[in-house]
């Protein structure tokens, strides 16, 4: 009987081994298919941002010309990835402007559509035209001022599913554990199982040593059955334990899996997240904490407040919240000591759901609220601006209304100035509210352009006479200058002559007595220029670069003492930005401004008379 045990043995342990080896085989296998997915998985991220930096090269930064090497070959040899099959720069209908192809491969001819913008960048599989090679293209747009100018394609070897000599370290270094544990876990199985095996042989060998009377007696028929219960009492117990085992490992996987979609959903938020336990130790931080501690979030998992490695303002600032206070509770502070940014904590109190008065520890949440703070800011300096600005005004229109009730005898060159000034500073008055009005459809986005065939000769003649009307251009000399030939452009009419009648109020404004207004238009090889030209006292040079900033205002002595109210140009530039056009401005102090508000000629834009 015991050379058929040990042959068994050997079967058995024949076949863990042949087992442990499959199961080493399996895993090697699934990882390296895990390591070819992740391959794939860098090849789009990596492939992706390549395109979109390519397609924030001019065309003409990526299109070789005479006597100078190809730049695209220069950019994607600087990228050095060895999988790289080819990279193009074609024109809209897919002609080849420029081309850098790996040997032996054909780049694709496959065309993007132009008039899908939707489509313009993405990836795709393409046919390399060699055996068992896959290719995958990455595409994106070259624009200039919105404007499709061509295409760039760049393509990578699609990773596969193969050995590859370089693993070969790594899968024996993971299969060798493996090989290494199954005959040690079977040898200490053996060894749990000699004791038993030794048992079953003596009870083989007595009985059949046993004498043929032996099955009447009783004693040994009790024996045998106290020694049948004690098996079956022990097989219970074993199946008992191995249920409670399974019910444990379930239990334990399902915790994992709510604690996983709980971290997912705070992962997602778009504000920063800490998670205190009772005794305020940090037991979850996630992403978005970190830019607003300056901090690397893993840092502050494991820890207490008073432990984590960010910036003393900011704990001295926290410090209030994280008392484990029952209540919700606020703060706010700067990071990195930036006055210009401000970042909100909130503080909230964890209870146990069934039971609110137990405490399970705090909620921490972060936000950004710099915008808040800068719109804060900006509505009360607006206020500000808007409520001295109409004061003037209606001070003025008041006292000299009083003037005319009061004093029925007045002089008529006073009551003649006292009209004058309610009308002039009514006008100012209306002209901030229209103003205001028109920035704030602007900036709302209600205004849709209206365009229609303008004949700029008209239209400009039109504006300078409302300005002859206004009064405002007293002793100044006017004169409009447009080529006959000049041919109509489709602009919206109402919102460019609100943008030029404001520019035409500033040249008159910061004028000279005496002084002249030239406004005139020219066409050239691909866009349409207006010119307002004044002889006025100038725009410092310091306060070149604000003056198109809501409500600024220069602090030079002369422009102060001609008031206004640092709209104009803003609203100019906002209107002439939402016909896609441009708008410059120079000047010297003491001889004048000029204003130039050029549209390009494109189809849309501009069509023959």
């Amino acid at each position: 009987m015991i050379p058929a045990r040990s042959s068994s043995a050997d079967r058995a342990g024949l076949f863990v081994l042949v087992a442990g080896l499959a199961a080493a085989l399996l895993v090697a296998f699934l990882a390296v298919r895990n390591q070819t997915e992740q391959r794939a998985t860098e090849l789009v991220d990596q492939g992706s941002r390549l395109v979109k930096a390519l397609a924030a090269i001019p065309k003409d930064g990526l299109v070789p010309s005479p006597g100078r090497p190809n730049p695209l070959a220069a950019v994607l040899r600087a990228h050095g990835n060895a999988d790289l099959a080819y990279g193009l720069v074609t024109d809209p209908q897919g002609q080849p402007l420029s081309e850098v192809t790996a040997p032996g491969l054909t780049p694709s001819v496959l065309p993007l559509a132009a008039d899908k913008p939707a489509e313009w960048f993405g990836h795709r599989p393409v046919d390399s035209g060699a055996a068992g090679l896959e290719l995958i293209e990455f595409h994106g747009p070259l624009l200039h001022d919105g404007r499709l100018e061509g295409f760039v394609r760049v393509a990578f070897r699609a990773p596969t599913l193969g050995f590859d000599a370089r693993q070969l370290p790594f899968l024996a270094g993971l299969a060798l554990p493996i090989l290494l544990l199954v005959p040690l876990f079977f040898f200490m199985l053996r060894s749990q199982l000699r004791p038993l095996q030794e048992v079953s042989q003596r009870v083989e060998q007595l009985a059949a040593s046993a004498p043929p009377d032996l099955a009447g007696d009783p004693a040994a028929r009790d024996l045998v059955t106290r020694f049948g219960r004690f098996l079956d009492a022990t097989e219970k117990r074993i199946r008992e334990l191995e249920a409670g085992r399974g019910d444990a490992e379930t239990a334990i996987k399902l915790l994992g899996y709510k604690r996983e979609k709980v971290e997912s959903a705070l992962e997602t938020l778009p504000e920063g997240v800490l998670v205190l336990d009772e005794g305020s130790l940090t037991v979850f931080a996630n992403t978005k904490v970190g830019p607003l501690l300056s901090v690397d979030p893993a840092a502050l998992v494991g820890k207490r407040p008073t432990e984590w490695p960010v910036e003393g303002g900011v704990l001295r600032a926290l410090s209030p919240l994280l008392g484990g206070a029952s209540t919700s509770q606020t703060a706010d502070f700067h990071p990195d000591g930036n006055e210009s940014r401000r970042v909100s904590v909130w503080a909230l109190p964890l209870f146990a759901p069934r039971d609110a008065t137990r405490r399970l520890g705090s909620l921490i949440v972060l936000r950004e609220t710099t915008d808040q703070m800068l719109a804060a800011q900006a509505r009360d300096e607006f206020i500000a601006h808007v409520a001295h600005e109409l004061k003037t005004p209606l001070a003025n229109i008041t006292l000299y209304g009083e003037l005319l009730r009061d004093d029925p005898n007045l002089a008529a060159d006073t009551r003649v100035e006292a009209i004058n000034t309610v009308c002039d500073e009514s006008r100012r008055a209306a002209a901030l509210i229209n103003n205001l009005l028109n920035i704030s459809r602007i900036e709302a986005g209600s205004i849709v352009i209206d365009r229609q065939r303008v004949r700029l000769a008209e239209l400009l003649a039109d504006c300078m006479e409302q300005l002859q009307h206004t009064g405002a251009s007293r002793d100044l000399r006017l004169q409009v200058s447009v080529p006959p030939e000049l041919p109509p452009v489709e602009l919206d009419k109402d919102l460019l002559r609100i943008a030029l009648n404001n520019l035409l109020t500033n040249a008159a404004k910061y004028n000279r007595a005496g002084g002249e207004i030239i406004l005139s238009a020219e066409e050239t090889d691909e866009r349409i220029v207006i010119t307002v030209q004044d002889s006025g006292i100038g725009i410092p040079a310091a306060d070149l670069p604000r003056i198109f900033d809501k409500f600024y205002r220069s602090a030079d002595r002369e422009a102060v003492a001609r008031g206004g109210h640092g709209l104009g140009l803003y609203l100019a530039r906002q209107i002439v930005e939402l016909h896609q056009g441009q708008i410059e401005v120079t000047s010297q102090t003491g001889q004048g401004t000029r204003v130039t508000l050029s549209f390009r000629k494109p189809h849309v834009l501009l069509r023959a008379a």
